[in-house]
């Protein structure tokens, strides 16, 4: 697990490099969002579950992990069929063109962002993983 000093001071760090992006003169806002955004994640382990896992949440974590990959892999998927049907459309109108790839761009970033929670979800199922064979051996 993570120890609260290493959470505090990644918090800390995370909200200096949004300050930092906030004040900033950039006249790139994408940038200026892109660094306050790698500055969030910095502010994640603080929200993370300070405790270990217990034993009785093994099933829970591993329903949670396989309903994560197959949102994953259903929203990379459709996000890979729409970017295709954009790019193989010849005489298409634009418009509708565009609201496929916006389409495909919010399948992609909910695929992505899935990607974190099963992460998350999967750490703790490994750690009471090793703690369990630890315990046994």
């Amino acid at each position: 697990m993570i120890r609260p000093s290493l959470r505090i001071a990644s918090a800390f760090a995370g909200l200096l490099i949004i300050a930092a992006a906030a004040t900033s003169k950039s006249e790139l806002r994408y940038l200026t969002v892109a660094v306050s955004c790698m500055g969030g994640l910095f502010l994640l382990p603080l929200f993370a579950s300070w405790r270990a896992p217990r034993i009785e949440e093994f099933e829970f974590l591993s329903e949670w992990v396989g309903r994560l990959r197959t949102v994953m892999v259903v929203c990379w998927g459709a996000a890979f069929y729409l970017y295709m049907s954009v790019l193989t459309a010849q005489s298409a109108r634009t418009e509708a063109l565009e609201q496929l790839a916006s389409l495909g761009a919010a399948f992609w970033t909910v695929g992505l962002i899935s990607l974190f929670f099963t992460a998350y979800f999967n750490s703790r199922r490994t750690a009471l993983i090793r703690e369990h064979m630890d315990n046994l051996g």
